[in-house]
């Protein structure tokens, strides 16, 4: 099946994180989910909603163990740093248990592409996407944030052992999970751009020809173009569907983050070169906001260039050919 072909090089580390789940069969008439790995999906979200809710009650009523300078700058950044840690585990756990619940909506979304793919596929569909060079900056940015954050963490503060895993593991968690999901929208979506692009570009060809030298082979085409268009339609709500609480979750984080590190970072470039040192965290605010910006800016290109293929020439097309 060309759609698991098209996902394969981001549907291992997703499935493995349990945000896509496992299928059986290489045919789109016999393909199902695995039962092993349905199971698995519930246990990693099982797992991580109770390591989520110690995590949130240790961070709650133990902040002042968490603070990564010694001298603050004021009560502030504290209660800021410590609402967007909870924000943050918040974020990914939300991701995870959605995408385990919303399995048979993943499933049926690849099904429907499987099936669509046999008739673009039939027609001379050949276009693949390939994410490498964007993923292989996303990850290095995603890894630079849990270097820069372990750098200040176990160097500069005076967090114990016990709660510098657990801080490093939230942040590690953030942006594993926040990564993978960035990567593994870009790949579907744009997968989804590229076909009704081919589409689009057939439904062209139909409008550039005089319609009185249409045969009934042309009106036959013409009819499954716009039902196939219709479909394609249809999988992408499903995927709103799908991926919207988890977007609602991660945007709220990325957001509040990025607002609250250039906070942050405007505070230190504010204070006084002597005072500077106790409290200088430019650093990490400066990882986080760039990995942050990144991942949000792949998500939204994503969306956009599948909506201006579905809203823009289908609407055009779909009017002027269902108006004949």
């Amino acid at each position: 099946m060309k759609i698991l072909k098209d996902l394969e090089a981001v549907a291992r580390p997703t499935q493995l994180c349990a945000l896509l789940p496992f299928f059986n069969g290489n045919q789109s008439d016999n393909l199902s989910i695995n039962s092993a790995g349905k199971l698995y999906g519930r246990v990693m979200a099982l797992i991580l909603l109770v390591s989520s809710v110690l995590f949130c009650h240790d961070v709650l009523f133990a902040s002042e163990n968490y603070k990564l300078m010694v001298h603050s700058q004021g009560e502030t950044e504290d209660i800021n740093r410590t609402i967007e840690t909870l924000f943050c585990i918040v974020s990914y756990t939300i991701i995870v248990v959605s995408s385990v619940l919303n399995t048979s909506k993943h499933f049926r979304t690849i099904r429907d592409l499987s099936l669509l793919d046999g008739y673009l596929e039939a027609h001379g569909y050949t276009a693949s996407y390939s994410c490498r060079y964007l993923g292989s900056l996303l990850i290095f940015v995603s890894a630079s944030v849990v270097v820069v954050a372990f750098y200040y963490i176990h160097f500069l503060s005076n967090i114990d052992v016990k709660r510098q895993c657990i801080l490093m593991c939230i942040y590690g968690l953030q942006m594993l999970y926040s990564c993978v999901f960035a990567l593994y929208l870009r790949t579907i979506l744009m997968c989804l751009a590229l076909r009704i692009e081919f589409l689009n570009a057939r439904l062209e060809q139909f409008t550039q020809k005089d319609r009185e030298q249409y045969l009934k082979d042309d009106w036959c085409e013409l009819s499954n173009l716009i039902e196939i268009l219709c479909k394609f339609r249809y999988i992408t709500e499903n995927m709103n569907s799908v991926t919207g609480v988890a977007l609602l979750f991660f945007f709220g984080f990325s957001f509040y983050t990025v607002t609250n590190q250039s906070y942050l970072a405007f505070s230190t470039l504010t204070t006084p070169d002597q005072l500077r040192k106790e409290h200088d965290t430019m650093g990490l605010s400066c990882a986080w906001v760039i990995a942050e910006t990144a991942i949000m800016a792949i998500i939204c290109s994503s969306f956009d260039c599948l909506a201006s293929e579905v809203s823009g020439k289908v609407n055009m097309y779909s009017h002027t050919d269902m108006s004949v």
